[in-house]
């Protein structure tokens, strides 16, 4: 405190009836030091406990394999009279296997002080879950609270093998209480479980149909299910090349995946036959010869465009034989002595021959005597 001045009033003395002055008079008191409150750690509220609470959303990476498999009927053919050959195609897709990959939780840990100081608190989060989690809370470490106050922090997971398909989350918090050397903890729990993030579980199959970019939809929406084999057909009349020449045709099937394409290809030939002018064929000619020994040799020369069947009669004995356009071919077999043998093509007698006699038996030189 500061010092204190005082000052005298003028008064009359009754018995002289003179005024009197009075000196002023200084009273100096002893000063006061006011020291501030010593400083304190920070108090917590003893009858009042941090509550925490959890939420949690859990997910998974679960993609579908695809396979396809494409068959034709035949893989080169001639062309009709309209120019072009028919295929019959055949596609099949087939459900693979299902994967499980990236499996993550996350959410929030939600600390409230409910009493009338502030907290200082570390928050963890745990789960049974298995699958060797490692889970990290944001800012976790020394958390205050104000008396009163709410904090809310965000929380993940991630997993080093596979876990558990449910289970629960615990967020704790932990703190030391004034005066007290056990540290004190609040937990709080919530379910936790795993939603899909499904790749290729619906899928389109399309055909390009010989066309390059084309997209004639084969299936809009194919659901993967465990073992499924879905299959489809088609026809395709496809051009033919240059007269002597083949042409070539490939198709692919395609399913659309997410990792790219699963896809499926087969190419054919569609031939077209040399055109010859008219007077370039004739007509199937042919002979047969006989020897004594009973052998019968006929030969056939098929000069049409066509193929042709001659028909060899040896007696009641009766061969037939298919020669193509152009083509010659030689006929072999045997007959008896004077069997009659005809040679004949569409109706039309060829060469009509007889079996000779047996040949004679061979003559030695001991036989005759020299």
């Amino acid at each position: 405190m500061g010092a204190a001045h005082g000052t005298a009033t003028r008064r009359t003395a009754a018995r002289t009836g003179r005024a009197v002055r009075l000196a002023p008079v200084l009273l100096i008191l002893p000063a006061l030091a006011l020291d501030p409150a010593p400083a304190t750690a920070a108090s917590y509220d003893a009858g009042a406990t941090p509550t925490t609470t959890v939420t949690a959303v859990g997910h998974v990476d679960r993609s579908y394999a695809w396979s396809l498999e494409k068959a034709v009927d035949a893989t080169t053919r001639s062309v009709d009279a309209s120019g072009r050959a028919r295929f019959h195609y055949t596609v099949t897709a087939r459900a693979g296997a299902m994967t499980e990959s990236g499996w993550t939780l996350s959410g929030e840990a939600t600390v409230t002080s409910s009493g009338t100081s502030a907290t200082t608190s570390d928050v963890s989060v745990a789960t049974d879950l298995g699958g060797a989690p490692t889970c990290t809370v944001t800012g976790g470490d020394d958390v205050l609270v104000g008396a009163g106050e709410t904090v809310t922090l965000p929380w993940t997971c991630s997993f080093g093998s596979v876990p558990a398909s449910s289970g629960t989350v615990t967020a704790t918090a932990a703190w030391d209480p004034a005066g007290d050397g056990v540290a004190a903890t609040s937990e709080g729990s919530a379910p936790a479980s795993f939603v899909a993030r499904e790749t290729d579980a619906t899928v389109a199959v399309v055909d390009d149909q010989g066309v390059s970019g084309q997209r004639v939809v084969l299936e809009p929406a194919l659901g993967w299910a465990p073992g499924l084999e879905r299959s489809w057909a088609y026809d395709l009349a496809l051009a033919g090349g240059a007269p002597g020449a083949c042409a070539s045709h490939t198709t692919t099937t395609s399913i659309d995946l997410a990792s790219g394409a699963a896809s499926a290809s087969t190419t054919v030939r569609a031939c077209t036959p040399e055109v010859l002018p008219a007077q370039a064929f004739g007509s199937p000619v042919g002979s047969v010869r006989a020897r004594c020994r009973g052998r019968v040799r006929a030969r056939m020369a098929n000069r049409s465009g066509e193929v042709a069947v001659y028909v060899l009669r040896i007696g009641a004995t009766v061969h037939r034989v298919a020669v193509g356009p152009l083509a010659s071919r030689s006929f072999v077999t045997r007959a008896r002595a004077n069997q009659k043998v005809t040679l004949e093509v569409d109706g039309r007698r060829l060469d009509r021959i007889r079996v000779p006699q047996r040949c004679a038996a061979s003559v030695s030189l001991d036989d005759l005597g020299l």
